[in-house]
This record gives C-alpha cells, structure tokens and sequence, in this order.
C-alpha cells in the first residue's frame, strides 16, 4: 500500500475506474437504518471508532461499491470515522481494494457479494428484516438487489476479468423479467439513499 501511495500519487486520489457517483448514504455516518449489518458496524465505529478488517470491507466498503458511492468520498468518509485511518494506508485500500476504482492495480477482481455471503459469514441477517436470498420485495436485503445491479451495470467492463466469470454465469441463469425487476428495485434504493428516505 505503501507503494502505491508513493508511486502513483497524487493521481491515484482521482481514480474512478467504475464511474461512480452517489453520495455517501447519511446512514454511514448516523447508523439509522434497518440494514442490521451496516446500523452495528457503524454504531460499533462511533462507539470506537474502530471495525475490523472484514467490516470495513465486506459490509461498509462494500455497500458503498455496490451502490456506487464516489470512491474518494468513501476514503473521506474513512478519514473520518476510524482512529487508525492515515492516507497512505486508506487510499490504496479504499481506493483500490474496497472501492474497485484504480481498474486492479491493488485487487485482481472487485470484492462484490450479496447478502448471503453476509448472512455466511456473520451472525448479522439472522434479526434483520431483510432476507438475504432476496433481490426484489419488501424484505429483499438492499445488498443482494444491489449486488445483482452491480453485474449488471458494469458486465462491460469487467466482463474480460476471468474471476468474474462464476459470477456472471450466475447472473446469467436470470431471466429478463427478474432482471427488470431487480434495476427497478435497485434504482429504488439509490434514490432513498440520495434522499435519505429509504433504508
């Protein structure tokens, strides 16, 4: 990481290698949300100002790739929230690890899962209102919807990336209705994330 701050800075802050442009959800800040993974990992960081390795990455970090937060404004957000953050370290690893947007200089592949790799990995989904086998519907988890969209809108470009294949085969078994479905349902949460009014 170090490297890579010192090499390829201060360009490196200005990559974007996925186009993302939403803000930063409010709730990354405040923890008021249904999402039980994210309102404890949070809750846990204004507490401590501290998450472990795979909260940061496989539940903070990513909600925000597969929502499609700027990635620079994540690392900001970063910045912020932990007593450990120091720019060298956080930016290659937000950026580039978490974020997905230097294009693979630090990670092969983006770090993109749904809820169940969630719901496997933790003890978090068991008392959430969101199931995370559900992309669409009232209770279908925000990570799972978003997950799906995330393959979807950016297929073109990571389509040549031979570790997403097992992905994309899976996103294939989807037939165009449950597509639709799920594009509607994700653009739903985007804007209730920009609004504040959802989640």
């Amino acid at each position: 990481m170090r490297g890579i701050y010192w090499t390829r800075m201060p360009e490196y802050a200005d990559r974007n290698g996925l186009d993302a442009e939403l803000d930063v959800p409010a709730f990354m800040w405040t923890g008021e949300t249904d999402m039980k993974c994210v309102r404890e990992s949070v809750g846990q960081l204004i507490d401590h100002a501290y998450a472990h390795h795979i909260q940061r990455l496989m539940v903070l970090g990513l909600f925000n790739m597969l929502l499609g937060a700027r990635p620079y404004d994540v690392h900001r957000w970063h910045m912020s929230m932990y007593v450990d953050a120091i720019d060298w370290v956080s930016l290659p690893n937000v950026l580039g690890m978490s974020q997905h947007a230097d294009n693979g200089l630090v990670g092969t592949k983006p770090y993109a899962a749904s809820g169940n790799y969630i719901n496997k990995m933790s003890d978090y989904c068991a008392k959430c209102r969101f199931k995370p086998g559900n992309a669409t519907g009232d209770d279908a988890c925000p990570f799972t919807t978003l997950y799906w969209d995330f393959l979807s809108r950016n297929r073109n470009r990571l389509n040549s990336n031979r570790r997403m294949g097992f992905q994309f085969k899976n996103l294939d078994r989807k037939d165009q209705s449950e597509h639709r479905a799920i594009r509607k349902q994700a653009e739903k949460l985007k804007a209730g994330c920009t609004n504040e009014t959802y989640l």
